[in-house]
């Protein structure tokens, strides 16, 4: 039987949540019919990381980093697919794939969105729908939230498959002393992790000012920042300045752990399509306390496997983490909680079954 050829196209040259859906379909999608060729931009660090999996063609092109189009994009695609030949192209936050597959007569084409955009109206409303009827592919939405913000969009609902984002469970356990060790965090303090990219979507101001709210109310405590990006030195800065808590690991590899040696999980970020981390989170029986926003309240359910906050509530949430923090039976309650639902809703395995089929079914 003669392999489905699928081409994905990803923007990122570092490591977000798209990277991470991708890596995971790469890992888990069936060889046996599937024939999978991944496209990043030059430098990426996607390069490294999918290069370790198995049975996997890396391409790397100028022309799409962190561009959803550009015309160098569009050209050096439209070459890749008169080579590569693909029967489907599934892209990730690039236009330019989408619009070369077209140009290439190849009818089979998806993109997963993985954020929630603002809304958009009038002419730019009108121009985006007209383009999406002309390029006629068909949408992975990685939550509800996502669902409902392409339809708004003018997307239409038959072509939107709803695909919830799904994690692997841990294969290890660690001597969480050694990994603290390993950090240079202490050992006697509750452990408080935000994992996500240091961009201001993610929120991470908020994190700091809760932190002072924090400091007044309770002591032996660390929060760290696992993650890199362009507003690392301004978050630093901040940290130092009110002399707060907080750890700055930058990029790290071996997230496990990570949450392995964290007691709590935070999120908050301005905007979530669903929250990799929150699921990760709940992976390592880890309580996540985050802002009730669209997208993260897909996850998360308030009092039964972590906390929901208004949006900026900033004493709620610092009385929420010092709850947690005093009740050691109540973390591990709502983490057991979060791990058994990560069980039966949110496997990667799953996730992939249901991608595959997709592929699949058109």
């Amino acid at each position: 039987m003669n392999k489905i050829k699928v081409m994905h196209v990803v923007s990122d040259s570092k490591f977000g949540g798209a990277g991470k859906y991708l890596v995971q379909i790469c890992k888990y999608i069936d060889k046996n019919r599937f024939q999978i060729i991944v496209v990043v931009p030059k430098g990426s660090l996607l390069t490294t990381i999918i290069g370790q999996i198995d049975n996997i063609n890396i391409i790397e092109i100028d022309g799409i980093n962190a561009k959803s189009f550009s015309f160098l994009g569009l050209r050096r695609l439209v070459k890749v697919m008169k080579e590569i030949r693909p029967d489907i192209i599934h892209s990730h936050a690039c236009l330019s794939a989408r619009v070369a597959a077209y140009l290439r007569g190849i009818n089979k084409v998806f993109y997963t969105r993985h954020s929630l955009l603002p809304e958009i109206k009038g002419l730019k409303k009108l121009v985006k729908v007209s383009l999406s009827r002309i390029l006629s592919n068909r949408v992975i939405a990685v939550s509800k939230a996502v669902k409902k913000n392409l339809i708004a969009e003018g997307e239409r609902k038959e072509d939107i498959y709803l695909v919830y984002n799904g994690v692997e469970l841990p294969r290890k356990s660690y001597d969480v002393d050694k990994l603290k060790d390993k950090y240079n965090i202490s050992k006697e303090d509750i452990i408080i992790t935000l994992v996500g990219r240091l961009d201001p979507v993610k929120g991470q101001d908020h994190m700091l000012k809760i932190t002072e709210l924090l400091k007044e109310k309770a002591e032996a405590f660390t929060v760290v920042f696992a993650g890199d990006g362009s507003n690392r030195t301004k978050l630093e800065d901040y940290a130092r300045e009110k002399e707060l808590p907080v750890v700055f690991l930058g990029h790290v590899n071996a997230i496990d752990e990570i949450y392995s040696l964290s007691d709590i999980i935070v999120n908050t970020s301005n905007s979530e399509a669903l929250s990799f981390a929150a699921l990760e989170a709940f992976s390592h029986k880890k309580p996540v306390v985050a802002f009730d926003i669209d997208g993260i309240n897909e996850v998360i359910d308030d009092g039964v496997d972590g906390y929901l906050v208004d949006f900026m509530d900033y004493e709620d949430f610092s009385e929420k983490l010092l709850k947690l923090m005093e009740d050691k039976g109540l973390r591990t309650t709502l983490g057991e909680n979060a791990f058994e639902k990560v069980k039966t809703k949110f496997t990667v395995e799953e996730m992939v079954k249901q991608i595959e089929n997709i592929y699949g079914g058109i």
